[in-house]
Formats: structure tokens, C-alpha cells, sequence
């Protein structure tokens, strides 16, 4: 059993005013051929006049031949209607179309069903952090375009949105985490984990003061095998050998673990690199874990 936990990653519920659609107008044309009185024709002023095929004075008609010219009728200008194929209506989460800019396409926060536009309000990445006010409050705005703010409270951070694990950073990055409204998946609603380095969480891609930790993720996407991550979290304070229930008391670069009895916090290793990191700890050395954690092609371990 992994000593850290799953990642559920629940969808926290934001509301946000959604744009408004546009419908394309058609006025009918009344083809009501109908009449009740003499048969009349309209006049350029808009008058009418009777019908008469002959001039009432008597007049000769002036049978010169008639100019047949070609008509100076110059095109009507008609915008070309907008032909594109976004997947999905009104707006879609992958590629970003279907909203006029500034606004972006996100989930439809009303009721967590299909799309809507949304303002960006401050353009945050992966890595950062999407919360205001005391207490904090996650907000929607504060993601850029392709990005959803996930999480609640002073824990959400911007996620990046995703087709296959090809659009996430490399090599940790993974198109495998589900958004969910509860336990219902929010449709379309994929993201990438983080490419952050789980034994220097300083080099980037989590927000300052957060670490690089390590999840298992189960589910469609991961054809319903276990799927070792790596993304960010808040971090605590616990450095080698500090006692620990949860993973959440360590320091970043730290990792909530039990060897033989003893359940600490311990330093994390790239055994693929060879676990230098544990030439910082004097009497330890980098050891595994079976089944062995393999993220982006590496396999980790911790300090023992």
C-alpha cells in the first residue's frame, strides 16, 4: 500500500456570471399572396396606385428600345457567417473556442453542466495559486484561458486543461486527473498533473511555500489502474524523522513514510539519478519502494 494518499480532486463549486449566447436574426417574409380590393402598385415612396396597363390621357407610350445596360448591382456586403468547427457549444475547454476575447471558455459554473465564457481577471498558470480574501475563496477569474482553478480555500491553484498527457508538461506531466462534481465527473473536465520535481519543489511549477508530492490516481483515464503522480500541495514543516500521520506534515522534498514500525517524515530520492539527495543526511542511503514509484520515467525512493 502507497504511503501517500489518492487524488480525488473534488471540483469546488464557484459561481461566475456566464456570457450571454447570440442568435443569428431572420425577419419572415409575409408570402401571403391575398388581397381584398383592387389590385395596387407600390411606388417608390411607398404610396400605392392602381394597376393599369394602359396611360389613362391617351398618350402615345414611347416605344424607343430600352437600354439594356447591365444593372450597376454592386455585392451585398454580407459578412461571412463564422464556419468554425468547435467541438463544443458554446464553447470549448480544449481549444479555447468559441468566446470572444477577453473572455475565455471554462466550465459552466452555475450548475457544473457543459461550458460557458468567463473574464480572466488575473491570468494564472499551472502553479498558481487561484484564491482571495479571509477567509480565502477559490476564484474562477483567476486562471487564464485553458486553465481551471481547482481546490477550496487557500489550497486552489490553476490547473491546466487537457486532451492527452502530450499537452502537459514533460516528463511528469499526466492527462489524467477527472474533475468531479462530488463523484460525478464533470464532462470534458480533464487536466494535467504537474511536472514539478518531487525532490526540489523549488525548481518550479508549484506555487512559493508549496511542495512537488507524490498521489496515485485510479480511474477512466487511467483505465482503472493505478496511476502514480506528482503535483503540488501545501507543505508542512516536518523534516527527516519528524513524526507524521499524513503526508501533509512534511516539509516539500519530504515524504510521510514507515519503515519496518516507524512511520516519519523522510527525505525523497531519485533512485534513477542515483539518490544523491541523501548524501545531505549522513547513515542513510536512497531505498525504493515495492511496487516501485515510477513517475516520468524515474524511479523514486526515500532516505533510510
Amino acid at each position: 500500500m502507497r504511503p501517500w494518499g489518492t487524488l480525488p480532486f473534488s471540483f469546488l463549486v464557484v459561481a461566475v456570471a456566464a456570457c450571454a449566447s447570440s442568435n443569428v436574426g431572420g425577419s419572415s417574409v409575409d408570402a401571403d399572396p391575398s388581397s381584398d380590393g383592387d389590385a395596387t402598385v407600390a411606388s417608390e415612396d411607398g404610396s400605392t396606385e392602381p394597376d393599369s396597363s394602359t396611360p389613362d390621357d391617351g398618350a402615345a407610350i414611347d416605344a424607343s428600345a430600352i437600354d439594356a445596360s447591365a444593372i450597376d448591382a454592386p455585392a451585398i456586403d454580407a459578412p461571412a457567417i463564422d464556419a468554425s468547427t468547435c467541438p463544443t457549444a458554446p464553447c470549448d475547454l480544449h481549444q479555447q473556442c468559441g468566446c470572444t476575447a477577453p473572455l475565455v471558455c471554462d466550465i459552466d459554473f452555475t450548475d457544473l453542466v457543459g461550458t460557458s465564457c468567463r473574464a480572466v481577471n488575473q491570468a494564472g498558470t499551472e502553479g498558481s495559486t487561484c484564491f482571495s480574501g479571509n477567509p480565502a475563496t477559490a476564484q474562477s477569474s483567476y486562471c487564464a484561458g485553458g486553465h481551471v482553478c481547482v481546490g477550496s480555500g487557500n489550497q486552489a491553484t490553476c490547473e491546466k486543461y487537457c486532451d492527452a498527457s502530450s499537452d502537459c508538461g514533460q516528463p511528469r506531466g499526466q492527462c489524467v486527473i477527472q474533475l468531479t462534481n462530488g463523484s460525478a465527473p464533470i464532462a470534458g473536465a480533464t487536466v494535467c498533473s504537474s511536472n514539478c520535481n518531487p525532490v526540489n519543489s523549488a525548481a518550479g511549477g508549484c506555487p512559493s511555500g508549496w511542495k512537488c508530492a507524490f498521489f496515485t490516481v485510479n480511474n477512466a483515464l487511467t483505465g482503472n489502474q493505478d496511476r502514480d503522480i506528482v503535483d503540488c500541495t501545501v507543505a508542512g514543516a516536518g523534516t527527516q524523522g519528524a513524526a507524521c500521520t499524513t503526508d501533509a506534515s512534511c516539509a516539500a522534498d519530504f515524504l510521510c513514510s514507515t519503515v519496518g514500525t516507524a512511520t516519519a517524515c523522510r527525505r525523497v530520492c531519485n533512485l534513477t539519478t542515483g539518490g544523491n539527495e541523501c548524501a545531505a543526511i549522513p547513515g542513510t542511503t536512497c531505498g525504493g519502494f515495492n511496487p516501485a514509484l515510477v513517475v516520468g520515467g524515474a524511479t523514486y525512493g526515500i532516505c533510510r
